[in-house]
């Protein structure tokens, strides 16, 4: 059973907390001159987040959706950290137009939103098998690769604007 903080409402909700943020931040009159630097050699730049965002939100959201579809055995799910179409998310921020992206970025938010509203609680608790954190449900997926990851690129876009 889901309690309230990672129900499919809780989860939704956050998400357009985290979209709404975000927008707030970047449209900042300050902000512009701030999107491409990062806090250190190791952290992405605002606009590389952004298009992070842009690809693992539905990254995600396809393999939620294979889990469910399954009938049978658990399935595997998951990449590593330098997968090309992760990899390819980060550049296409690199060099993307902040609007742009801050609109496509709205339209995969309410796609994900959506999809997260319309999961019945059956859907939720189906598993697959994350290749380095083993069984996991779509709950799950959903708390940690797509909401709290979200969040934590909220809270890291915030801290390079700060600096």
């Amino acid at each position: 059973m889901e309690n309230d903080t990672n129900s499919a409402e809780a989860q939704a909700r956050r998400l357009e907390i985290v979209y709404d943020q975000l927008a707030a931040v970047l449209r900042q009159p300050d902000a512009v001159q701030r999107l491409n630097k990062s806090t250190s050699d190791t952290e992405w730049s605002v606009m590389q987040v952004l298009g992070h965002l842009l690809e693992m939100i539905p990254y995600w959201l396809t393999h939620c959706r294979v889990i469910i579809a399954m009938t049978a055995e658990l399935p595997p799910f998951g990449r590593s950290l330098d997968a090309p179409e992760r990899l390819a998310g980060v550049q296409r921020g690199a060099t993307g137009n902040p609007d742009e992206l801050l609109q496509l970025l709205h339209d995969e938010m309410r796609t994900a939103i959506s999809m997260i509203r319309g999961m019945s609680l059956v859907e939720r608790q189906k598993k697959g098998i994350h290749l380095r954190r083993g069984e996991m449900t779509v709950t799950d997926i959903i708390e940690v690769f797509i909401v709290s990851h979200a969040e934590d690129h909220l809270a890291q876009v915030r801290a390079t604007l700060m600096t």
